[in-house]
């Protein structure tokens, strides 16, 4: 669980300087829309990819949670009650602006979570070990046969199952 830790703390590093960006995006361009946005955006992705992250280095959801909590709950700060806030939610309190901020930052945790993950099993190696292993092929097409000026399609023989290899799952037309 250190290491969800260590990735949250990471995110948290990244969320920061987003939230940065998004401050002397405004300060340039003034109060818009388009900054705030991008900062909700980019904290869904930011908890997306702490989720992510911290689900391949800890080997699964159930340890790897701290990440999106550590992120969620920076970017709920920085949003409701980082320096110079009000510049990005003018129209808001600092509550309102904090709980977006920890909605969006947790429902990219959320994701990053949840998202299939190529980088880890799904069970332990010593469960994958223990199961039967699988083969998918073609079924083989059927041959016409003619029987008497009637045609009928019949199916090649079918190999017989032997117990001690691999149990064969045929699809086809």
């Amino acid at each position: 669980m250190a290491r969800a830790w260590a990735v949250g703390a990471a995110a948290a590093l990244i969320a920061l300087l987003l939230y940065e960006s998004a401050l002397a995006w405004v300060s340039i361009m003034g109060p818009a829309l388009l900054p705030p946005l991008f900062l909700l955006l980019s904290y869904v992705g930011i908890g997306a990819a702490a989720g992510h992250a911290s689900v391949s280095l800890t080997g699964g959801p159930h340890r790897a949670w701290p990440a999106a909590v550590v992120v969620a709950v920076a970017g709920a700060v920085l949003i409701g009650w980082g320096r110079n806030a009000e510049l990005l939610h003018p129209a808001l309190d600092a509550l309102p602006a904090a709980l977006g901020g920890g909605a969006c930052t947790a429902v990219g945790g959320w994701l990053g979570l949840v998202l299939p993950n190529v980088h880890r099993s799904a069970a332990p190696p010593s469960v994958v070990a223990q199961l039967k292993t699988v083969e998918v092929r073609a079924k083989p097409r059927a041959v016409p046969v003619s029987d008497g000026g009637r045609h009928h399609q019949r199916r090649a023989p079918v190999p017989a199952d032997s117990s001690d290899g691999p149990d064969i799952l045929e699809f086809g037309l």
